[in-house]
This record gives C-alpha cells, sequence and structure tokens, in this order.
C-alpha cells in the first residue's frame, strides 16, 4: 500500500465535524508541505505534547524536536501533535500560583504556530476537553487501511521523575516519553568519567575504547516499565546532548516573573530568544488586564554565557 498523508485523514474528520476554517492552517502544513507525515501499514505512533504553554517557549519547542529526532527508530514516531490546556483550566492552576498572566488557548496556540512551521508538527486547533473523540474518530479512520496508529506521551523532566510518574489515565495512553535535561548536569558527567578513569587506572587500566563503550551505554536511552494504573505501558528516557544544554534554562516561571517585574519598554529585550515570537507575545500582553508589579527591584534575566553562545553556534 502506498504511504498516506496523515493530515489527509485529519482533514477528512475536521470536515464531516464541520470543524474546518480558512483562517488556520492546514494540519501538518498539507497544502505547502514538503515532507508531510506518512503512515504506512502497521504500527505508527504520534508523539502527543500537552502542557499549559503560558507561554510556549524554545525550551518546549528543542525539548520537542530533540525527543522527535532522538527518540529511537523503533517507536515508527511520525508526527507531533501540540494540545494546549483548556482556558477554565489555566485559570485554576494561574490562581493558586498567584499570576493573573493568562494567555487564551487560541493565543498559545497562535505562538506556536509562529514558530512551528515544521511538516511534522501540528497545533491542535480545538479544546483539550474534545481531544479523547477526535483520537478515537482518527484511529478508527486509519484502520480502515489496515494502519495501526498510537500515541506516545512527552512530558518535560520535572514531570516524570525518580519521585513519581506521570497518570497515564489523563490521557488514556499507557506510553511516555521525556527527556533528562536536568537528570545529569555537565559537571556531573566529568566528574563521573574522571572517577571511572581513575578506578579504572587503579584496578590495572582499561583502554579508551572500552571506556567508551561503558559511557555510551549510560547516556544511551533507556526504558522502564510503568504497571501501577491502567493502561500499562513504558517510560522511555532520552538522553539530552549535554554540549549544548544552557546554563540558564527558560521556563514559563521565569518569564512571567520577567514581566511581572519589569516595565513594558523591556519586555521585548529581555524575553527575546526565549519565548516563541516575542512581538506577538507582547502584543497579546498588552490585550490582558492590567499587570500587577510584584517586586520593584530588578528581575533575574535570561543572560546567555559565553558558553551558551558556543552553544547555539
Amino acid at each position: 500500500m502506498t504511504p498516506k498523508r496523515l493530515a489527509t485523514y485529519i482533514e477528512r474528520i475536521k470536515e464531516a465535524n464541520q470543524q474546518s476554517s480558512q483562517n488556520l492552517p492546514r494540519p501538518f502544513n498539507n497544502d505547502t508541505a514538503t515532507q508531510p507525515p506518512l503512515l504506512k501499514p502497521g504500527v505508527n505512533r504520534i508523539l502527543l505534547y500537552p502542557g499549559s504553554f503560558n507561554p510556549p517557549h524554545l525550551g518546549h519547542f528543542n525539548l520537542l524536536k530533540h525527543v522527535f529526532y532522538n527518540a529511537g527508530g523503533d517507536l515508527q514516531l511520525r508526527a507531533a501533535i501540540i494540545i494546549n490546556t483548556d482556558d477554565e483550566r489555566l485559570g485554576i492552576k494561574m490562581k493558586r500560583k498567584g499570576t493573573g498572566i493568562v494567555l487564551p488557548r487560541e493565543r498559545r496556540a497562535n505562538l506556536w504556530r509562529g514558530n512551528s512551521t515544521a511538516d511534522w508538527v501540528w497545533v491542535y486547533d480545538n479544546t483539550e476537553a474534545s481531544w479523547p473523540e477526535f483520537r478515537n474518530k482518527l484511529v478508527s479512520e486509519v484502520k480502515k487501511d489496515g494502519i495501526d496508529l498510537r500515541c506516545i506521551l512527552l512530558f518535560g523532566p520535572d514531570a516524570i521523575t525518580a519521585e513519581g510518574g506521570y497518570n497515564p489515565e489523563c490521557w488514556d495512553c499507557g506510553d511516555a516519553i521525556t527527556c533528562d535535561t536536568e537528570l545529569i548536569a555537565h559537571k556531573d558527567r566529568l566528574r563521573y568519567e574522571q572517577g571511572l578513569r581513575a578506578r579504572a587506572q587503579e584496578n590495572g587500566g582499561a583502554s579508551e575504547e572500552a571506556l567508551k563503550v561503558h559511557l555510551d551505554h549510560i547516556y544511551s536511552i533507556s526504558i522502564c516499565r510503568q504497571s501501577r494504573v491502567k493502561p500499562k505501558g513504558t517510560v522511555r528516557f532520552i538522553p539530552c546532548d549535554l554540549d549544548k544544554r544552557p546554563t540558564n534554562p527558560p521556563s514559563c516561571t521565569k518569564i512571567r516573573q520577567v514581566i511581572e517585574n519589569s516595565p513594558h519598554e523591556e519586555w521585548e529585550k529581555k524575553l527575546q530568544g526565549v519565548v516563541l515570537n516575542p512581538s506577538l507575545f507582547i502584543q497579546y500582553l498588552k490585550e490582558l488586564p492590567p499587570i500587577k508589579h510584584k517586586n520593584p527591584t530588578e528581575p533575574k534575566e535570561f543572560k546567555e554565557t559565553k558558553d551558551d553562545l558556543a552553544k547555539r553556534n
């Protein structure tokens, strides 16, 4: 069977549900894509990336891109779908955090779309609550052509840790994937390698090749089983590229602190290279109710070190 475009199935469902819109880009750039996601007979997986993304920033995008290209060929990953938390849930979450910065779902989706132009990424253009029904229809539709479509959840390292994992019931998805960007710091890796070489010398020495094989194994993909809650599945840990890991990674909390503690005139300068589409983001901020400044003192900025610049280049 000739591989089928994933976007074609999605558009077929959207048309049947009368959800098509001329104002939104077609799924996976279906009208202009040069490398559209193609589904083949057998198992195909979609990387499902849910989150608040208030706002989406470069760390979110880099995590998505790194995992998509390094998750392992055995997964048969075809595409990624971003799902923004619904407004009501986000409002409750931000109220607990004590911030009035709450971007509507459509605004957060637009910030993603302005940056994620890759053919393998689609920003889901409906509510989070509507996803289960849409997913079931999509799975049923592709099954008619002998395609087994499955989802695997992507979470940041703060959601899946040694202390606990995620709840697969929320998304009816037993399999998850994360990247250990905060598991091993660069200095810790250097210290570990130095200690390993010292012990090898004490025990009669070991070849550099043998040490490299051992280190490659330590920093390779690892998989563990999630069996506490149904649906059962696996959690896959993808090692990050420690040489490119920023020393001061962005976070939504840090971004909101910059906004709440800085004059409007300084927002774009301080958020450049941090949030996705800074100019559009600032435009959206100005449409929100007046933001109360919490601290008149100078907030901590996202300053790139010489090492960060070297990593990016």
